[in-house]
């Protein structure tokens, strides 16, 4: 079960990181940011599902070792 929720958080973090391009280029040409904010949702509800339904949570400093883990298989 965990490593589903592993597999859904670090999704969320990379769609969620990859938002903040995003933005910065829709406000450098004056536009609305709407893919960024609708990215910045969904990667933060992905963070939010898998923090809140795996027992116990997860800590900062488990993150990087949990991408890495998820990559390499």
């Amino acid at each position: 079960m965990a490593e589903y929720l592993d597999v859904i958080m670090v999704l969320g973090v990379i769609i969620f990181v990859f938002a903040f391009p995003s933005a910065v280029g829709a406000f450098s040409r004056g536009d609305a940011p709407r893919v960024a904010t609708i990215a910045f949702m969904v990667g933060g509800g992905m963070m939010a599902y898998a923090h809140l339904t795996k027992p116990g949570g997860y800590k900062l400093e488990e993150i990087p070792e949990m991408m890495w883990r998820v990559f390499t298989g």
